[in-house]
């Protein structure tokens, strides 16, 4: 037994190191299964585990929690997450790119490894001409960390700070060492086509990482295109319309560096409406807003001359309601949206709005 825990001494004495590159280099990351149970005597067996360095086939098994950044022999052994650790490490910039102004490290709990719990985030920005960094006093447990800049990020690694709960003599994994680097984030782009094939313009686009609560939204141009830029790595859901009740199904896509083209979103038969809003004098009524309630919601505002166009609305019965800006002047109109022929004009609605008591 004296023996045994001699080796763990040497072994758990020094840094630990994880290099995180480009796509397509060797992960750093593994995740191993469930902790093993001790020998016979009740002490903790290192029996058929790997020497140091070598990956373990075992370590490929993936079971809730997830043990990550394990790769040494005592990977199954029972971990105990009281203390505190050290996590440092370098960044680097890919070639071509400009070191940026400053760059934000990420210290967050992760969203799966064990001892998420245990984890307290943090962020630290730095110079960037500063490319080392040091977090001292951690809590042990499972974290993602992430560098990122303007147009730039590098990689989420996972890595687990922790002790052995059977040897709380030996610090353990207590230090971790991080090289990172930045590289250019992705985009992503695509095209909204109306029942006909044609181009949908100003289409209302959102984007959302999947399992997260970011959301970003865009309208389509003229040509129907929609883009993004400075994406995570990941999957994105895509949604066209409101976010709450899209017009077509939702679209999961997986982003990469540098670009992704999302799939044809193609609309069901929609067709447009023209509203105007006016008060009791016929003056048009700029910047009203515009709230309806149909098979496809409505919320907008009308232009300088107290017009709107609302594009892309579902066949069947509306009721609109619109409200002067600053006053308790307002006007209502119900409305059926019908279909129409390829170049036929859409309908005008009359919206009079007056003073309310």
């Amino acid at each position: 037994m004296a023996g045994a825990v001699a080796v763990l001494a040497l072994v758990l004495a020094g840094w630990v190191s994880f290099g995180v590159g480009s796509a397509g280099a060797e992960a750093p990351l593994t995740a191993a299964g469930d902790a093993g149970t001790g020998s016979g005597d009740g002490s903790p067996s290192t029996a058929g585990l790997p020497e140091p360095g070598v990956r373990d086939p075992e370590a490929l098994r993936s079971e809730s929690p997830i043990e990550v950044g394990i790769d040494l022999p005592y990977k199954r052994m029972e971990k105990s997450f009281e203390g505190r650790g050290t996590l440092t490490g370098s960044v680097s910039f890919a070639p071509g790119l400009p070191a940026p102004r400053e760059w934000t490290l990420e210290v967050m709990p992760s969203r799966f490894g064990l001892g998420r719990e245990h984890a307290d985030g943090r962020v630290e920005t730095f110079p960037g001409n500063v490319t080392t960094f040091e977090l001292f006093d951690l809590p042990m447990g499972g974290y993602t960390v992430r560098a990122s800049a303007t147009g730039q990020s590098s990689l989420g690694v996972e890595v687990m700070l922790f002790k052995l709960a059977d040897h709380p003599e030996l610090p353990g994994m207590d230090r971790i060492h991080l090289a990172l680097v930045l590289e250019p984030r992705a985009t992503l782009d695509g095209v909204v086509l109306d029942h006909l094939g044609q181009p949908a313009p100003d289409v209302l686009v959102t984007i959302q990482r999947k399992g997260a609560p970011e959301r970003r939204e865009a309208r389509t141009t003229f040509s129907g295109l929609w883009r993004f830029n400075d994406l995570e790595e990941g999957t994105w859901v895509v949604r066209a319309g409101p976010f709450q009740r899209p017009l077509v199904e939702p679209v999961e896509v997986v982003v990469s560096r540098p670009s992704t083209q999302a799939p044809d979103l193609e609309l069901p038969p929609l067709y447009p409406v023209t509203l105007r809003a006016v008060d009791e004098t016929d003056r048009p009524l700029e910047g009203a807003t515009v709230r309806g309630y149909g098979p496809t919601p409505i919320e907008a505002v009308t232009g300088f001359d107290g017009q709107l166009r609302l594009h892309h609305l579902a066949v069947g019965t509306y009721q609109v309601r619109v409200q002067e800006a600053g006053t308790t002047r307002a006007g209502r109109v119900d409305f059926q949206v019908s279909p129409l022929e390829p170049g036929q004009e859409p309908p005008l609605l009359l919206v009079r709005c007056l003073e309310r008591d």
